[in-house]
C-alpha cells in the first residue's frame, strides 16, 4: 500500500481542521449541515471549481486529470498561469478553504494559513529543490521571474524594499 502524495495528505489535514474550527466558531454551519441549507452549496461549488481548475491546470500541463506523475519531472512548465505562479495548483486548494468564509472568516483565514505553511515547508520546498537539481538554471531563472505563490517577482519585492 503506498502513501497519498504529501500535497494531498497535507490539503486533507487543512481542509478537516478548517471544517473543525469553522464548526467551534460559527453554530450555523452544525444547523446548515443537520438540516441541509443552500448555503452548502457554496462548498459543493469551491469544490466542483477547484477540480475544474485543477483539471484545466494540468491540461496546461500536458497531463491528464488521473495522471499520477510524481516520479521524476520531464519538463519545466513556465508558461500559462506558471508563468504568474510556480504552485497554481496547489494555489487552486484555497477556493475551497475560502468557502468556509461564509460561516466564518477567521475559520476560512486560519485553514489558508495553516494550508500555506505546511504545503511550503512540507512539499513546495522539496519539490523546488527537485525542480533546481533536474532543471538547474532553467529552472534558477523561473524561480528569480515567478513568484512562488502569486503576486510580485521576488526581484521586485527586492527593490521595492529597498526603497
Amino acid at each position: 500500500m503506498t502513501l497519498p502524495h504529501r500535497s494531498a495528505v497535507v490539503a486533507g489535514v487543512s481542509w478537516a481542521a478548517t471544517f473543525v474550527i469553522a464548526l467551534a466558531l460559527a453554530p450555523r454551519l452544525a444547523a446548515d449541515l443537520a438540516a441541509p441549507s443552500p448555503r452548502l452549496l457554496v462548498l459543493a461549488g469551491t469544490g466542483a471549481l477547484f477540480i475544474g481548475l485543477v483539471a484545466y491546470l494540468q491540461r496546461e500541463m500536458g497531463l491528464a486529470l488521473r495522471a499520477a506523475s510524481f516520479g521524476e519531472p520531464c519538463r519545466l512548465v513556465t508558461s500559462g498561469s506558471f508563468a504568474v505562479s510556480r504552485n497554481p495548483i496547489y494555489l487552486a486548494f484555497l477556493i475551497p478553504l475560502a468557502g468556509f468564509a461564509l460561516w466564518s472568516p477567521l475559520a476560512a483565514g486560519a485553514g489558508m494559513a495553516l494550508y500555506l505553511a505546511a504545503m511550503t515547508v512540507l512539499v513546495v520546498r522539496p519539490e523546488e529543490r527537485a525542480l533546481a537539481e533536474a532543471f538547474g538554471a532553467e529552472f534558477e531563472i523561473w524561480a528569480r521571474r515567478t513568484p512562488r505563490w502569486i503576486g510580485l517577482p521576488r526581484r521586485r519585492w527586492a527593490n521595492v524594499s529597498r526603497a
